[in-house]
């Protein structure tokens, strides 16, 4: 599969469940605090993780590298679920909406603009919020907020769950002509469902996403600059 990155939510363990369907890297995440039908995650717990994630990475040296990472709920002002002094610790962070999705279209989308404009957003999780055959997606200037994802170095994701193939490929283009990057993520509840893999990839093949676009198609290590760059620069433009 030639993009792979895995936003995990399940238990890390070493039983090599999660090692044998990963190729580096791992990207570790969890649910926002204020997603309570998610289990999300107290400061405390955030805590816990991180240890984990350093014992397994120094257990596992080289061949196994997991990145730590959480998906933030965007709340109905545009900021972030955890404070700034939490959001420091990850080495990214998935700024997405799970409620209040009947704002009008000029609310919603000054919503997702101040959650872009955030210095620890890295990327912007199912921008649309729609669930295929469920519920459409909320009203958004989705152009609006690709051009404000380009310009501030906010990556675009691919969410790869079957109910969602969110952003939806007809605005592949227009996000990579607005200069986009892109991640393809699972959306994964469980080991099996970091299997969605394969239809993030086919939704970005039939939008014309080429690999060097794609943040999880990377090796690990210009992954890790890659993120890197992205905090020193929203720190400077602070």
């Amino acid at each position: 599969m030639p993009y792979r990155r895995l936003r995990w939510d399940g238990n890390l363990g070493d039983d090599g469940q999660s090692h044998a369907r990963a190729r580096l890297p791992i990207f570790r995440g969890r649910r926002p605090k204020s997603a309570r039908y998610a289990r999300g995650l107290s400061v405390e717990q955030i805590e816990a993780q991180h240890r984990e994630v350093d014992r397994l990475d120094k257990k596992f040296g080289k061949d196994f590298r997991i990145l730590k990472g959480i998906e933030s709920d965007i709340l109905a002002d545009g900021s972030l679920d955890y404070p700034d002094d939490v959001l420091a610790t990850f080495d990214f962070v998935v700024a997405s909406i799970h409620g209040r999705f009947k704002m009008d279209r000029k609310a919603q989308t000054e919503r997702l603009l101040r959650a872009v404009v955030n210095r620890y957003t890295t990327i912007i999780g199912h921008m649309t919020g729609r669930q295929l055959q469920r519920r459409p997606g909320y009203e958004i200037d989705v152009e609006k907020v690709l051009r404000a994802c380009a310009k501030h170095d906010v990556v675009v994701e691919i969410n790869a769950h079957p109910w969602r193939l969110d952003l939806d490929w007809r605005w592949n283009q227009a996000a990579l002509d607005f200069g986009c990057m892109m991640s393809i993520n699972p959306d994964a509840h469980s080991i099996r469902e970091l299997d969605h893999m394969h239809w993030g990839v086919e939704m970005a093949r039939k939008g014309g996403v080429p690999p060097d676009r794609v943040l999880n198609a990377m090796p690990v290590g210009e992954i890790e600059r890659y993120l890197r760059q992205k905090r020193r620069s929203s720190a400077r433009a602070a």
